[in-house]
């Protein structure tokens, strides 16, 4: 079987993030270089980025996959504590 190119890969890629309901792939950026690919952003929930990536590995051309997503919630609790205080 030939070798897809890296735009062909990074297309069923962002197929795959489609088909997910609870993903909008407008939230992952995908990048593919020699078969090797990195995810990119955010999602709702621990579950949503583990089912993310199994179903990248999954995608046939993917020769290594690094995963930089994270869920919303964890970047929200990120915020300086001072906004998480009520006010007097």
């Amino acid at each position: 079987m030939p070798q897809q190119s890296d735009e062909d890969l990074k297309a069923n890629l962002m197929e795959v993030l489609d088909c997910i309901p609870s993903v909008n792939a407008c939230d992952i950026d995908v990048q593919v270089e020699g078969g090797m690919v990195t995810l990119n952003g955010q999602v709702d929930t621990h579950q949503t980025r583990f089912h993310v990536e199994r179903l990248a590995r999954r995608v046939i051309g993917v020769r290594g996959l690094k995963v930089n997503i994270h869920p919303k919630a964890l970047v929200l609790k990120g915020q300086p504590p001072h906004s998480a205080k009520s006010r007097p």
